[in-house]
């Protein structure tokens, strides 16, 4: 599992998309609510906040969702950084933002590579190989 993550509008997703330009792959949007994660070749997640916000599920089960479905795949999560800033005064909004950290933090222990994109550049903040 490869992580890209950063703020809104940092230039992540336009940097995948030049990473796996000649690259077959599947890019699952989950900004609708959706998780369907296709089997075969490289599977891009992006906006998985969209779909936790819109889920029923308890946290706990949506994470081991989720995990369950990208098990044995070759995925890559692009991941909007929504912790940082002014904290939401809606109780509702705290909870996804809470819930968001969680799930992040979980993605970055068991990913393989972790790159953060901040205004188009990008830095690896985990490698292959290297201690998790």
């Amino acid at each position: 599992m490869h992580v890209f993550i950063g703020g809104a509008y940092n230039g992540k997703r336009d940097y995948v998309i030049g990473l796996l330009t000649d690259v077959p792959h599947h890019w699952v949007d989950c900004s609708a609510g959706e998780l369907e994660i296709p089997s075969g070749s490289k599977v891009v997640i992006d906006r998985i906040e969209h779909w936790l916000a819109q889920t029923q599920l308890p946290e706990a089960d949506a994470v081991e969702l989720i995990l369950n479905e990208i098990e044995g795949k070759d995925v890559i999560f692009i991941l909007t950084d929504i912790g940082r800033g002014i904290v939401p005064m809606d109780a509702e909004q705290r909870k996804l933002r809470d819930a968001c950290g969680r799930l992040y933090q979980r993605f970055i222990a068991e990913a393989d590579e972790v790159t953060r994109i901040w205004y188009g550049l990008a830095q690896t903040l985990k490698k292959r190989g290297e201690i998790k």
